[in-house]
């Protein structure tokens, strides 16, 4: 039997509405003020979400509730300096909100859903308000029980096909897994183009621990699972560390990590001047999907509600791409989704690792 939270704010009240308003109308400044989050040519956040809040009083609810609940906690990790921050002002500044928000950068995805879980399982508020991972991740904390149904298109009409068919999640961004590499250690004609170029390489490869992205390419559509036991046999990485200590990449101590938990954490270390680059292999191409759930123990669920569905607003969408090189390709003026397709074009065939391609292979 499916199992729907139901939520305090769902009181949706004219006056409501009306005070929302008013205080976004009071809020709103010029498009030089910082509010502007969508660009000089754009509306304001604040612009932007009294435009939202139009004829939508479960929207206005939301805001409400959030300014009641007075907090936002959050155990999240984006990679890009300051992330967290400048989109937290923005959606702060959108809505007219005052919340108290504590931020722990903590990108140990798996660790926070088994922290979770366990807080579920006694009883416990949760030390997060809204979970970030990767759809096994997130699918493993729902089927807990550790996550909570929610209606995201019911007070956020633009979130529409960005939720999972359960409603227990909403897409973020999407990755691109890869071949990262140090551009002085490997020169542009030894990139490899396909996952058995990399077995030929002299140069020193790592892999992760948890041997990233490589369950993806067990699919029927990629290698299937006999070719990647085959090619896991045949594949000895020099080390092993995590997706977000690609500093050992950039300092020489390895040439490359394979299979990389996406492109764009390397072009976030590149931006200070590594020399990062990632070759996404024409054989072995995935795009993997972050996702957002709100626990069923959150103790401010309806200000991580507002915050999750503000964060696939094309404003939010921008914001993130300056910071973290990644987006949700299914947003309206995605730029992973225009990366995307100059691979496709390329010659390229990619490998959707989303919600659904877990629960179906039941990863």
């Amino acid at each position: 039997m499916r199992r729907r939270s139901h939520h305090h704010w769902r009181y949706a009240t004219a006056a409501t509405a009306a005070t929302v308003a008013i205080a976004l109308t009071a809020g709103c400044g010029s498009d030089s003020d910082s509010g502007n989050s969508s660009g000089d040519d754009g509306p304001s956040a604040a612009d932007a979400a009294q435009q939202r809040l139009a004829d939508n009083p479960a929207l206005a609810d939301l805001v409400a509730a959030a300014q009641e609940e007075g907090a936002l906690s959050l155990n999240w990790g984006l990679h890009g300096q300051g992330a967290l921050d400048s989109l937290v002002d923005a959606f702060q500044e959108a809505y007219g909100l005052d919340l108290d928000v504590t931020l722990t950068p903590d990108q140990n995805m798996p660790g926070n859903t088994a922290k979770l879980i366990q807080e579920h399982n006694a009883g416990s508020p949760s030390s997060t308000d809204a979970l970030l991972g990767n759809p096994e991740l997130i699918r493993n904390a729902a089927q807990a029980g550790a996550l909570a149904e929610t209606d995201w298109a019911a007070v956020a009409p633009w979130t529409e096909g960005l939720a999972s068919g359960d409603d227990m999640a909403l897409s973020l961004l999407d990755q691109i897994p890869g071949f990262t590499y140090n551009t002085t250690l490997i020169g542009e004609d030894e990139v490899p183009r396909t996952a058995a170029d990399v077995l030929e390489m002299d140069q020193a490869i790592a892999s992760t621990p948890y041997a990233a992205q490589f369950n993806v390419l067990g699919a029927e559509e990629a290698m299937g699972a006999d070719g990647v036991r085959d090619y896991l046999r045949a594949f000895e990485p020099e080390g092993y560390f995590g997706c977000g200590e690609l500093n050992r990449v950039a300092s020489g101590e390895f040439a490359a990590l394979w299979i990389s938990c996406g492109k764009n954490l390397a072009d976030v270390v590149a931006e200070e001047g590594a020399p990062l680059e990632t070759a996404v292999l024409t054989d072995a191409a995935s795009v993997s999907s972050w996702y957002m759930g709100i626990p069923e123990n959150a103790q401010h669920p309806a200000a991580a509600t507002l915050f999750a569905t503000w964060l696939v607003t094309p404003e939010a969408q921008e914001l993130l791409y300056e910071h973290e090189f990644a987006d949700n390709r299914l947003v309206e003026g995605s730029r992973t989704a225009q990366e995307i397709a100059e691979y496709e074009a390329d010659g390229v065939t990619f490998t959707e690792v989303d919600y659904q391609f877990t629960a179906l292979r039941h990863i």
